[in-house]
């Protein structure tokens, strides 16, 4: 069993992002983060305790939170509109474990995305053992990188398109130099009309009535 496992979930819409972070604490590393919820160290941790983290924690952490992801390379100017942050089992003695911690980013963009070709670039970390990264409806794929053992599928939710893997090691070039980092890219495009699933059985439809038509009019000459 790990000390730590980190989820990550972006969703992508054209005007809006949320980012929710899943962090699991087992064994070492939940007892540490106990201890540090527990301000009076009596070695029971109180909801009093675990609100005065969170203010706090949010407090200095928030700026930072406009690091974790970046839009057509910076080129959409990302806000936070909001951040939420919930403990689970985290009240009572400190050696408890497993310790929950859920938090939530919502940002805003400016612009919103328009037609064309989109980037998104997401943080990465060797604990993030799933990163699922949700594109906005009536997109397509370009190409990934930065994600292990990627899968992509239909999101349940709408006919957005879902990347799920393990967060990797991201190679690309800055200048003549190879360069490394933790952090997935996908990048995007928004389908054209004539590639909906809808066009072609559209197509035939009106090809069906032009032939009808054509039929009509030359039996009534």
């Amino acid at each position: 069993m790990a000390a730590a496992v980190y989820e990550n979930d972006v969703q992508l819409q054209k005007d809006s992002l949320r980012l929710t972070i899943l962090e699991t604490y087992n064994l070492t590393d939940a007892t540490e983060f106990r201890q540090s919820l527990d301000a009076d160290n009596n070695s029971i941790v109180t909801e009093l305790e675990i609100s005065s983290f969170k203010k706090s924690y949010l407090a200095s952490r928030s700026p930072q939170f406009l690091d974790y992801v970046k839009v057509d390379e910076g080129n959409i100017t990302l806000y936070i509109d909001s951040v939420s942050m919930d403990l689970y089992n985290a009240t009572g003695n400190v050696t408890q474990a497993p310790l929950y911690v859920n938090t939530t980013i919502n940002y805003g963009l400016t612009p919103n995305l328009g037609a064309g070709e989109h980037s998104l670039w997401v943080i990465g970390h060797p604990l993030i053992q799933r990163m699922r990264i949700s594109l906005p409806e009536d997109t397509i794929l370009i190409s990934n990188d930065g994600l292990e053992n990627v899968t992509t599928m239909k999101s349940l939710r709408d006919d957005s398109l879902e990347l799920e893997g393990q967060s990797g090691i991201r190679n690309f070039m800055v200048g003549n130099r190879s360069t490394f980092e933790y952090a997935a890219s996908v990048e995007f495009r928004e389908r054209k009309f004539y590639e909906h699933n809808y066009v072609l059985p559209l197509l035939l439809g009106m090809e069906l009535v032009l032939i009808v038509f054509a039929i009509y009019a030359k039996r009534k000459r």
